[in-house]
């Protein structure tokens, strides 16, 4: 019998290793439920399920690296990714870890580990692009919401995984979790379950960050690629006097409500006038949409349903003041479905809300799932409206995405900066990979040389569109 277990392991432990190998980098950090549901005995169990992931881990500085927090009503800091230098000295402390008891505050764990674990300032690889993974153990429900600080979480590329136990709830433990869920997601029974898991677990942490390695490794030599190409194709052109290549697809959401007011709503037709004058309005280029809302949305013109930048001028001058009440969710809605879904794929979509940031109904799950369609939304804020509210619906980071104003007479101030922005989305204003990092800025010739010798690396690079870029690029 001992024999038959001796070659179970060793089979089990050589196709882990064949999955995590001593090769593998990761910052794994375990978020550990420590309220009073668990209670003592239970506990102990979760050190040992602690223990058996921890041993099958190559622990190094520059291999598997380890955090661990604790929360009940509070989230604790155990130990933090570069506390502990070796496996033996995170097994003592796990052993030892003290249990804390209290209340069941998931969502302040979650947000706590981003915070605090998942940044630089704790020695976090994520600007090195090491793979950042999450292990949330809990056993009851959370006395406080968690999907949109799981949310943030996975918007940062963190991996999260969920493991449930008893008394655990199954909705939650999806708003925890990466998709797929099957991949990402346990739930067992009883705490004496755990250890049954334990295999399955390190297996697919393996097997999450060899992937997210491997999409590292094919995001770089495509981003270079892909960077190349859209700098040569879409930023220098604009240097140099070419044609505008930009491409978006962007729709305007304006706050119509009664707490605007005519005056102001004036202010912001003006700065609507000139903020779209900027952009090359073509059909194959940048088109622009337009809705309205209060109490419920308006259809004012759809992506692109003008003849040309003076009817669209028009349009703008006949927008009319609504009036009425202010359901900010309801407008994020309803051009999620009659205004993203009929935009062109593969081209940057782009929201612009501008609201004094009051809103009757909710505004975090619209603006989640119109994120969900790769919709990059942009928030102004005049007034002293919610700024909690319009955090939820701007992306992140929010110093690049909420704009936040005293009064409307401020918008046209906000125009060139506004313009820049929405660009940045779409344009790229650095070449980056391991060998090469160029700014353009400074001497045209120097990234024209840079930028063809970075081209000529790779045999099917086609980049050159008409006579101005080939002027440009293959310059005698």
């Amino acid at each position: 019998c001992y024999l038959v277990w001796l070659l179970i392991k060793l089979k089990v432990s050589g196709f882990l290793l064949s999955v995590c190998t001593q090769n593998t980098v990761a910052d794994i950090v375990f978020l550990v439920d420590g309220s009073n549901s668990i209670g003592p005995a239970n506990f102990q169990q979760i050190r040992e399920f602690l223990s058996s992931l921890v041993e099958n881990f190559e622990v190094a500085p520059d291999r598997i690296r380890i955090g661990l927090v604790q929360y009940s009503d509070t989230p604790y800091t155990e130990f933090s990714l570069s506390t502990y230098q070796n496996k033996e000295e995170i097994l003592s402390y796990i052993q030892n870890l003290r249990y804390k008891t209290g209340g069941t505050f998931t969502g302040k764990g979650l947000e706590f580990m981003l915070k605090q674990h998942f940044v630089e300032k704790a020695r976090s690889q994520v600007q090195q692009n090491v793979p950042q993974i999450a292990i949330v153990i809990t056993g009851s429900d959370s006395q406080d919401e968690v999907e949109s600080q799981a949310q943030e979480l996975m918007q940062r590329g963190i991996k999260m995984f969920a493991i449930g136990i008893k008394d655990a709830n199954e909705t939650l433990l999806r708003q925890i979790a990466s998709e797929p869920y099957d991949q990402h997601v346990y739930s067992v029974s009883g705490f004496a379950a755990l250890q049954g898991i334990s295999q399955s677990v390190i297996r697919k942490v393996c097997t999450a960050v060899e992937e997210t390695q491997k999409e590292v490794i094919l995001m770089s030599k495509a981003s270079f690629r892909n960077q190349v190409v859209k700098v040569v194709t879409k930023i220098l052109p604009f240097a140099l006097g070419c044609d505008e290549t930009a491409q978006a697809d962007i729709v305007l959401l304006v706050d119509s409500s009664g707490s605007i007011g005519d005056s102001h709503f004036k202010e912001v037709r003006e700065f609507l006038h000139s903020f779209v004058d900027s952009f090359n309005l073509r059909p194959d280029k940048v088109r622009v949409g337009l809705a309205q809302y209060s109490d419920k949305p308006y259809q004012e013109f759809l992506l692109g349903d003008y003849s040309d930048k003076t009817d669209l001028q028009q349009k703008l001058t006949d927008l009319i003041y609504r009036g009425g009440s202010t359901n900010t969710g309801l407008a994020l809605t309803y051009i999620r479905e009659n205004y993203f879904r009929l935009a062109r794929q593969n081209v940057p979509g782009i929201a612009i809300v501008i609201t004094d940031g009051e809103s009757n109904d909710d505004v975090e799950e619209p603006s989640q799932r119109l994120r969900n369609l790769g919709v990059s939304i942009f928030v102004i804020r005049v007034g002293t409206g919610d700024m909690e509210k319009l955090r939820t619906i701007a992306n992140i980071p929010h110093e690049e995405f909420l704009f936040s104003i005293d009064s409307y007479q401020e918008l046209q101030g906000l125009k060139e900066s506004l313009r820049n922005k929405v660009s940045d989305v779409d344009e790229m204003k650095y070449i980056s990979s391991e060998q090469h990092s160029y700014k353009l800025v400074g001497n045209v010739p120097q990234v024209q040389q840079k930028i063809k010798s970075a081209i000529d690396t790779w045999e099917d690079a086609a980049v050159a569109r008409g006579e101005c870029m080939h002027n440009l690029l293959f310059f005698p």
